[in-house]
């Protein structure tokens, strides 16, 4: 057997799987590629996002404002605070709606009322301002007594002069009143000389 011819055809058999074993890779590579390269476009994206969003925010409040005390005058510049109670009723209410036909309006309100309670801190001061008003009304009222007493008095003596000199107002006029109750006594002649007064004649 010859080695030599042995050796060629050994070599001849070794390119030949080399080779093939080279073109099966290149081809698959090939492939490979191609596909991925067919593929590329497929997997493009192309982004156009649109977003849009509608809100309506409504605010409502309510502001509750305390004033002063309760201020009670008595004249005389006597004025005693006291307790407050403070209620305020209120209605809310709000409409919202839009250009677009689609879009329903909406509707929203409520109603109610807020209350405060104001108080002195010092209840003494309160005691005595009470105290002082006391003295003051029964002041006033012995004034206005003693203006009706005078009233009655002047009436009294008007009435009485005007009677003696025969003077009086028609029974049917209205201020026929005003001496109806005023009684004139007018002493006897007898009685005048001996000095006796207790005997009179009434007249009215």
């Amino acid at each position: 057997m010859d080695r030599k011819n042995h050796y060629t055809r050994f070599n001849n058999k070794l390119s030949i799987g080399l080779y093939t074993i080279a073109t099966v890779l290149l081809l698959t590579l090939a492939g490979s590629s191609r596909s991925k390269a067919q593929q590329a476009p497929s997997n493009t994206n192309i982004a156009g996002p649109s977003a849009s969003a509608t809100g309506n925010v409504t605010n409502q409040a309510v502001q509750v404002l305390q004033g002063p005390y309760a201020m009670n005058t008595f004249g005389s510049g006597v004025s005693c605070q006291g307790p407050t109670m403070s209620l305020s009723p209120f209605v809310l209410g709000s409409l919202n709606g839009g250009g677009d036909p689609t879009q329903y309006q909406s509707h929203s309100g409520n109603a109610g009322f807020s209350m405060g309670f104001n108080f002195p801190l010092d209840g003494s001061l309160t005691e005595i301002c009470k105290a002082r008003a006391k003295v003051e009304i029964s002041r006033q009222q012995a004034e206005a007594d003693k203006a009706r007493l005078d009233f009655e008095l002047v009436r009294l003596l008007k009435c009485g002069e005007a009677i003696k000199n025969g003077i009086s107002f028609h029974p049917e006029s209205p201020y026929f009143k005003i001496c109806a109750d005023v009684v004139v006594k007018y002493p006897r002649v007898q009685d005048v000389v001996n000095g006796n007064t207790t005997n009179q004649i009434s007249k009215n």
